[in-house]
């Protein structure tokens, strides 16, 4: 058994001392104005996978940066082994074992994939780079991770999701024994977020100690061996997975029951919006389908099931080769984005932050971006015309911001969706499609959004939802369709079919 570790006995429940490896007794952070981590006492085993869960402001990151050494703790102790440590940077963490990948990929993109798996770490013989010795070496180490990456291009050349298996890579192949996950599977495709998972298992079985922070509570209950819960800076409570469900770990979260995280608005149908029949395209075909006003089209599918080349099609970023559209009841051929957008449909991108916003401009930039023309007076624009558009959306939306010249980038998940559908509703958007509108969003911030979309509904507009999440458009949508191989494999009204037929009818089995 580890010294120094003999003077407090085990909690009920909890891992025995000589199988923790970082303990933490009464762990506190304060700053300015703020009690951000309040005496958190957690133990973590050697070779489990730990879930943390909590809300947006729950304390999450400011555990990570304190047990990384990018915070300095306010009080309490940090015991490794059984031994009392003191973090005074990042390199006192990296010695130890203890690493990071968190959602935000932190690399030089002008680099290829090999020199960032090295730097800090090069080959060199003689002063000059080995390039070649690391270029192999990098292939070998990705292949032996089971990622599909190629180690010579650019970094930036890269999707997001295979920028994040890189940063797991570098990670993994540093000597690592506490690694630390945060929300790595937001922008991963389903194939990678595989290779991501058998990766932990690897790294678990191997002795590794995974902490896991994800709002997909899916994932949780699919890796973790244990989940603690963060609210408002405080654990809240630490659970054997298999003794917890989903909805015992959002009451204890956020006091709300799962009920209350899905609340669907009853909103009477209207006129048709939408008509689509036999519609083809590269990546689908054959889809029909309707949307009436105040209604809510869910799709369902796994990843390549051909839900989102569906929505291009129609949105006008690809050519259909089969099939009509009409809208409002009149035949159109929509053949680019802006004859889409001019009709009155918007496309809310599953990455708002790179796809939906102008991160360092203001919310009120933001939200005018698609009506300046409007605004503009001769050759300048009207500020009161631009101050009362911006306004009334971040009224109407219930926007939480301090003015409108605050930059978008330092606002909330769910405000920075709001602004997305503020900008599109100042055009006059009345179709609305959302794909995978809550990915890496908490459970408060998913409530936002769905009380949003009954906000949009009972204005009269309609709303196309994409999610890999089946759960969120089981509860929400007024009618289904479930996509498998590109092409509808079934289509249900709200609650005519079980989550289990579903998931069956999208795989196929």
């Amino acid at each position: 058994m580890a010294t120094g570790m003999m003077d407090r006995p085990a909690a009920q429940g909890g891992p025995a001392e000589s199988s923790v490896l970082l303990d933490l007794r009464g762990l506190d952070k304060r700053f300015t104005g703020t009690h951000a981590l309040k005496t958190v006492t957690l133990a973590f085993e050697r070779g489990e996978i730990h879930a943390i869960v909590g809300e947006n402001g729950a304390g999450k990151s400011t555990l990570i940066k304190l047990l990384t050494g990018v915070h300095l703790k306010s009080a309490g102790e940090m015991r490794w082994e059984g031994r009392v440590i003191e973090l005074t940077g990042p390199q006192d963490a990296l010695a130890l074992g203890i690493n990071a990948v968190h959602q935000e990929v932190v690399l030089c993109p002008h680099l290829t994939v090999a020199a960032n798996l090295f730097l800090g770490d090069e080959r060199t013989r003689f002063g000059l780079l080995k390039g070649r010795d690391m270029l192999r070496e990098a292939r070998r180490a990705l292949a032996d991770l089971g990622f599909s990456v190629p180690a010579e291009v650019v970094l930036s050349s890269l999707t997001i999701g295979q920028q994040q298996l890189v940063a797991t890579a570098r990670a993994a192949i540093r000597g690592v024994r506490f690694l630390i996950f945060d929300e790595p599977t937001a922008y991963l495709t389903r194939q990678e977020a595989a290779q991501l998972f058998a990766l932990i298992r690897r790294l678990k079985a191997e002795g590794v100690t995974i902490v896991y922070i994800s709002h997909r509570l899916e994932e949780v209950f699919e890796l973790a061996d244990r989940a603690s819960i963060l609210r408002d800076g405080s654990l809240i409570s630490t659970h054997r997975i298999g003794e917890i469900d989903e909805q015992g770990l959002i009451r204890g979260m956020s006091n709300r029951s799962i009920e209350q995280i899905y609340h669907k608005e009853t909103v009477p149908h209207g006129a048709r919006l939408l008509d689509v029949h036999g519609l083809s395209g590269p990546g689908f075909a054959e889809v029909s389908m309707t949307v009436d006003r105040g209604q809510i089209v869910g799709l369902y599918g796994l990843i390549g099931a051909g839900r989102s080349e569906f929505v291009q099609t129609l949105f006008g970023r690809h050519r259909a080769t089969a099939g009509s559209v009409a809208w409002q009841g009149k035949p159109v051929d929509i053949r680019h984005e802006k004859q889409a957008i001019g009709l009155g449909m918007a496309l809310v991108p599953e990455s708002r932050r790179d796809q939906g916003l102008c991160l360092n401009l203001g919310v009120g930039l933001n939200i005018n971006l698609t009506v300046y023309e409007r605004l503009t007076r001769g050759v300048t624009i009207s500020r009161s015309a631009e101050a009362a558009a911006a306004e009334k959306q971040i009224a109407d939306l219930r926007i939480v911001t301090a003015s409108r010249a605050t930059p978008a980038a330092s606002l909330s998940g769910g405000n920075q969706q709001k602004i997305v559908v503020g900008k599109w509703l100042n055009h006059g958007a009345e179709l609305f499609i959302f794909d995978e509108p809550t990915v890496g969003v908490d459970v408060g911030t998913k409530q936002e959004i769905y009380r949003l979309f009954g906000q949009l509904l009972r204005n009269g507009a309609g709303i196309i939802l994409i999610s890999s999440y089946l759960p969120e458009v089981y509860e929400l949508s007024d009618t289904l369709h479930v996509f498998r191989r590109g092409r509808l494999a079934a289509s249900h009204a709200f609650k005519s079919a079980s989550m289990e037929a579903i998931l069956t009818q999208a795989i196929g089995v």
